[in-house]
């Protein structure tokens, strides 16, 4: 089971910006750029387009940056949006959050930016925007 959160999603409107930062001033290695689809961002949080993403660092503790389209931009705040952590069963996880009161969104499918199927669920506890994320 989970130790610890596995990585972070934040939104920015400055991809280039932060990656630049991260890279270059604090230091951080391994960039794995991706292209998020429409169809998996209108479903997660209702934008009407894709958008550019890159996944900085290796490991718990990574950064998952996501660059709010330029459509977008003004409605959507940037910042942290999720603090993932992965479950070996994210739908029977969200289904026990469910039950305990917590709101939920999903589940939903996706390809993750190593190409690997993914599922998450959105839960929401204390106010706070969790994701529980399985891969595979």
């Amino acid at each position: 089971m989970p130790k610890s959160l596995s990585h972070v999603v934040v939104l920015t409107e400055d991809l280039d910006a932060v990656v630049s930062f991260l890279t270059d001033v604090a230091r951080i290695t391994d960039v794995t750029p991706y292209e998020a689809q429409a169809e998996d961002l209108a479903a997660l949080f209702g934008w009407s387009s894709g958008a550019r993403g890159a996944f900085v660092g290796d490991g718990p503790g990574s950064i998952d940056l996501l660059e709010i389209p330029e459509a977008e931009r003004g409605s959507v705040t940037p910042g942290v949006r999720l603090l993932a952590v992965v479950n070996r069963d994210a739908v029977a996880a969200g289904e026990v959050a469910a039950g305990a009161g917590y709101d939920v969104r999903g589940p939903f499918h996706t390809t993750a930016a190593t190409g690997a199927s993914m599922s998450l669920v959105e839960v929401v506890a204390g106010g706070i925007p969790f994701e529980l994320v399985q891969f595979g």
